[in-house]
């Protein structure tokens, strides 16, 4: 049977258009796939980190299916729709591609960690028959679906502490796994969820909905905590902050985690290649902070630490 067929639209968009232009896509009728900003992965003394060109526009990807309209209306309809937005948006490349099938799906599948299940939403009934703990996570544009050591340490320890009643900080939130998990597990609402990747917002709304979490039990707050307009949006004081980016972003969030952090609060700090740990530790042990549980997958540590 042939396979229908999909116009893939390929433009370049201007790095500061992106959030604005990815929410306008997102209530077109054209299908968001991705986008892609211009990076180099660098590989340092402080573990893996990557370079971002912001003067070189991001990449963008835009499906459509032809439902046996000519290539030339299609384009002409999107030239249209991206109009307003030159010359920070341009169309560069139209690929004519088949449907893809759900093969993809398969390296996405159910994993315990705990007590608990991560799953996709497409993951069988069958396959978690009898699971009652389960955390419906969908991979998506946002870091974060369950499957890396270092969410999964955390997720560890957090179904070890009293969540109930806590005030949650997560500074990295990606998909919002972490943030999730909290809300569903008696942290105070809503919870505040930090991350720089203007995608973050939608990935958090539909993975909460998918939990049958209401999408106000979690604030989304996109930028750097470090940038004066983004701090003042985070909460006064939180009793648990979490951190999951990297060793060298852990010690840069250290101003945020002494004014925020209450008293007798705890932090997570996770995405931590094993040879900065000490660095890490270091710095922290500095304004009084002391390692007081461990988690290490590979070459990725996560630690629970106290004043």
């Amino acid at each position: 049977m042939q396979k229908n067929e999909w116009l893939k639209y390929i433009l370049h968009v201007a790095s500061e258009q992106e959030e604005a232009f990815v929410a306008t896509v997102l209530d077109s009728p054209y299908t968001f796939g991705w986008t892609e900003p211009r990076i180099e992965v660098l590989v340092t003394e402080n573990g893996y980190d990557y370079e971002e060109n912001h003067t070189l526009p991001i990449t963008a990807y835009l499906f459509e299916p032809m439902n046996g309209e000519g290539q030339d209306v299609l384009i002409q309809r999107l030239e249209a729709f991206i109009a307003p937005w030159k010359p920070d948006v341009e169309l560069a490349l139209v690929e004519v591609v088949e449907e893809e099938n759900d093969s993809w799906k398969e390296a996405y599948q159910e994993v315990e960690v705990g007590d608990w299940w991560i799953a996709p939403s497409w993951t069988p009934a069958e396959r978690l028959a009898g699971k009652e703990k389960i955390l419906w996570i969908d991979p998506g544009a946002a870091f974060g679906t369950g499957y890396h050591g270092t969410t999964q340490d955390i997720l560890l320890f957090l179904q070890e502490m009293k969540l109930a009643g806590k005030r949650v900080l997560d500074i990295g939130t990606g998909s919002g796994i972490l943030s999730i998990f909290a809300a569903m597990n008696g942290a105070v609402l809503p919870i505040y969820a930090v991350d720089i990747n203007p995608q973050t917002n939608y990935e958090v709304e539909q993975n909460l909905l998918q939990n049958g979490r209401s999408p106000q039990e979690v604030t989304v707050i996109i930028g750097d905590p470090l940038d004066a307009d983004t701090a003042k949006q985070l909460p006064p004081e939180a009793d648990l902050i979490l951190i999951n980016i990297g060793g060298d972003e852990d010690i840069a969030m250290l101003p945020i985690v002494e004014r925020t952090l209450a008293r007798d609060g705890e932090i997570i700090l996770s995405g931590i290649v094993e040879w900065i740990l000490p660095k890490v530790e270091t710095a922290y042990g500095r304004i009084g902070f002391h390692t007081v549980a461990k988690r290490q997958s590979d070459e990725w540590v996560t630690l629970v630490m106290k004043r």
